[in-house]
């Protein structure tokens, strides 16, 4: 089963300077309680962004047009490869409900998973922040929003696909 997971402002703002543009402290306990000791894809421009560090208590993939460049990387850590093809990982996760990987970034990587996720979670930030980094508009149509839950300062959305 393939998860999109992001946050961004009513504007479709996601981040801004490869950072996160807020700090809302709820949000990231919601992020690190749906994907912990899940299996977690996200492009090179993310995983820098963390320092080059792979996310704990998850399997991380990391899609990059040069995996031998980041080997160094992956010998360090035991829950780290890098990629440079998402068929042979979308053959493994789409429609399998006993395989979860959650897509968690950046742009780029949610366009290219986005034909093929069987969910959406989504949280909407209430205060607008600016960033310059933008989701691009989603043709939600082959969705349906199942629940929405309501914090603070934000609120999320969850998505299954029809």
């Amino acid at each position: 089963m393939i998860k999109l997971i992001w946050a961004q402002t009513k504007t479709g703002v996601i981040g801004k300077n490869n950072q996160l543009a807020w700090s809302i402290d709820q949000e990231l306990q919601h992020f690190r309680k749906a994907t912990w000791n899940k299996d977690i894809i996200m492009g090179r421009k993310r995983f820098a962004s963390l320092n080059f560090q792979p996310l704990k208590n998850r399997f991380n993939y990391i899609l990059t047009s040069d995996p031998e460049k980041y080997q160094v990387y992956q010998n360090r850590y035991d829950n780290l490869i890098f990629i440079n093809d998402v068929k042979p990982i979308i053959a493994k996760y789409a429609n399998n409900p006993d395989n979860e990987l959650f897509v968690i970034g950046g742009k780029i990587i949610y366009e290219i998973f986005l034909d093929s996720a069987d969910q959406i979670i989504r949280s909407i930030i209430k205060k607008d922040y600016q960033g310059d980094i933008y989701i691009s508009e989603l043709d939600l149509n082959k969705f349906q929003k199942i629940s929405e839950e309501d914090f603070d300062e934000f609120y999320i959305e969850r998505w299954v696909r029809k």
